[in-house]
């Protein structure tokens, strides 16, 4: 079941609101969600205070509509950050609702390696965030350069963070490269592809990112690779929880297929670094790999 944003992401931003207030004097930096936050928090606090409108696993990026309170954070932002790549692009909107002078926004989907319609889940593309990062330190220090010394010493911290999951993945890949594997929605896919994973069911997972029921066809194909064990786990969005995901991944376990819980936001009270060190271990149990 998709919760609305609208009430749970209202009572969220209240809640900081009164903390950005504090902090009047501080610039502000407003992220679209909290993936992206959590990053801009490691390179900018405290010299910055740093806010995530979407910053819980049961809102969904995809059907979030911006309330007021979103709108007053973005309208008082010293810099904005998002995923773009068509995935967040209400808060664009907000940011043309603002007037006056542009605000500079930093997107993840401005890494060279992303072109238009590819895959816009950009928290799991490992070289995106490290672009991200370096571009976000760059917008810091241009917008606050009295600190400009402690935004680079941040942001090598957080850069050496991202070279150690990459460094993570790549032990892993040496074990699982080539293991066919599936997925409810490609939000997984980027670190999958990093693995040298091979991506099932391709048909279904844009169907159901695109919200739409998946052909026919393509279901009878994901229920007989679960049934002839053609793929060695299923992915699932653990935000669309909709009848033909659920079934699948009953079918998968009970045909004794591992299934693996990922989420489009990270979950509350972590790091980004620590998320993607959990999934890669997740994957590394569900390959039947001793984690490295």
């Amino acid at each position: 079941m998709r919760f609305s944003a609208s009430v749970l992401s209202g009572l969220l931003l209240a809640s900081v609101w009164h903390g950005a207030a504090l902090a009047a004097e501080t610039p502000v930096v407003v992220a679209a969600e909290n993936t992206w936050g959590d990053l801009a928090a490691q390179v900018a606090e405290p010299d910055m205070h740093v806010t995530a409108i979407l910053n819980t696993p049961t809102l969904d990026p995809h059907l979030y509509e911006p309330t007021p309170a979103a709108a007053r954070l973005v309208a008082q932002a010293s810099l904005l950050v998002a995923n773009g790549g068509g995935y967040d692009a209400w808060l664009d909107k907000l940011a043309q609702a603002r007037g006056g002078q542009a605000v500079p926004m930093i997107k993840a989907d401005g890494w060279t390696g992303w072109h238009t319609g590819d895959n816009a889940h950009l928290a799991y593309n490992l070289p995106a965030v490290a672009s991200f990062v370096s571009r976000f330190v760059a917008a810091c220090q241009a917008v606050d350069p009295e600190h400009a010394s402690a935004y680079d010493a941040r942001g090598k911290t957080v850069l050496a963070a991202v070279q150690n999951v990459l460094e993570h993945m790549d032990t892993l890949r040496e074990k699982v490269r080539g293991e066919p594997v599936a997925a409810t929605e490609p939000v997984f896919t980027p670190l999958a592809e990093g693995l040298g994973l091979v991506m099932k069911e391709q048909a279904f997972q844009v169907a159901v990112m695109n919200d739409v029921e998946p052909p026919a066809s393509a279901v009878a194909q994901f229920d007989a690779d679960i049934r002839q064990h053609a793929v060695r786990f299923v992915a699932y969005n653990a935000q669309a929880d909709r009848p033909s995901v659920q079934r699948l991944i009953a079918q998968a376990q009970a045909a004794g297929v591992p299934v693996l819980p990922v989420h489009e936001l990270m979950p509350p009270g972590t790091h980004w670094q620590d998320w993607m060190h959990t999934t890669l271990t997740q994957v590394a149990q569900a390959l039947g790999q001793t984690a490295p």
